[in-house]
């Protein structure tokens, strides 16, 4: 019995010590246009402390890691710059961005529980914004409004990137989808925006 014991302490200490890799937090992402330069900045809290030692982060288009770097954001602003302007041109579209946490065991990555939503190189739109839009109810049991004029489109994705939904109009029905978090991308006339809708 004491050798059970052991054990299964044991197992409970090795899988606490080496298979928690923390995710990070708050993945915030602004992207604006002022011609002809395309500008941007994507930051994040580091993750909870680990029982391993944070090294850096890994950032993804998609699922294609671009730089690994040991600092909080990436940008290319008007004031400086830790990243080329090309960031955002990716397989000459959209795409979601990614960031994971490495830690030093064998250089192991966290998950991501975030993903932020670029459009591509700005240009042809008058403006992009990543304000909240007004949609209700959220979280929703399934069914939302947007209060948004002048849609022309609206793509419902889930946090794998993948287009769940597609519509023309400001009525969003998810209530056939897994509870859970997805994100929607709005296009209007002269802007874009993009949002979180919570299925509960």
């Amino acid at each position: 019995m004491k050798i059970i014991a052991f054990f299964i302490t044991f197992c409970a200490f090795a899988l606490s010590s080496f298979g928690q890799y923390n995710h990070v937090n708050n993945l915030e992402w602004e992207h604006w246009y002022v011609m002809p330069n395309n500008y941007f900045e994507l930051s994040w809290s580091p993750p909870l402390p680990s029982q391993d030692t944070l090294i850096g982060y890994n950032i993804y288009r998609e699922t294609e890691l671009y730089i690994f770097q040991t600092g909080e954001t990436l940008f290319h602003t008007e004031y400086g710059s830790n990243c080329p302007e090309d960031f955002v041109v990716y397989n000459n579209g959209s795409f979601w961005i990614h960031v994971t946490a490495v830690y030093n065991s064998t250089q192991a990555e966290s998950d991501y529980v975030d993903s932020a939503y670029c459009y591509g190189f700005a240009i042809g739109l008058n403006n992009i914004e990543t304000r909240k839009i007004n949609i209700f109810p959220n979280p929703t049991k399934g069914k939302t409004k947007i209060d948004e004029n002048n849609i022309k489109i609206v793509l419902i994705t889930n946090q794998s990137g993948e287009i769940i939904l597609e519509s023309k109009s400001n009525i969003i029905d998810l209530s056939d989808k897994p509870k859970g978090v997805y994100f929607i991308k709005i296009v209007t006339d002269n802007n874009a925006f993009v949002d979180k809708i919570i299925v509960e």
